[in-house]
């Protein structure tokens, strides 16, 4: 089998990211008030679990990382591990970039669809993404 990545061991790559706002999506099993009733007995909402509703983060604003130990912009920082995870549906390719230590690895795991080679490209992805967000 031949996977093909976007990137390869030792690359130096620019990292996007988003900013996250908090939506309250209200209950629609109990009307948000946190509660049902069943032959005049009050119970507690399944669905919501007597809170009235559930969170949601969605992204709010892309951006380029540029702070921070894993900043790619810090020239020590580059592509030390590829993480491949393989199901029926997909095939999702991670990187992990950070610094060797001794035998280990310290990082954070990037999705392959979030890193770049070069400035203009990373801009270009965040401009796309957050005009779809508008």
């Amino acid at each position: 089998m031949e996977i093909k990545t976007k990137f390869n061991l030792g690359d130096k790559v620019l990292g996007i990211s988003h900013c996250t706002k908090e939506i309250i999506i209200p209950c629609s099993t109990c009307d948000s008030t946190g509660e049902i009733t069943i032959k005049d007995k009050k119970f507690e909402c399944p669905d919501c679990y007597g809170e009235g509703g559930h969170n949601e983060y969605q992204p709010e604003a892309w951006y380029i990382v540029t702070e921070g130990l894993f900043s790619c912009y810090d020239n020590n920082v580059n592509v030390v591990k590829i993480d491949i995870d393989i199901t029926k549906e997909e095939t999702k390719i991670r990187y992990l970039l950070g610094r060797k230590y001794s035998k280990s690895y310290s990082g954070t795991l990037w999705d392959e669809n979030d890193l770049f080679k070069t400035v203009g490209e990373a801009e270009a992805e965040c401009e796309r993404r957050n005009k779809e967000l508008e």
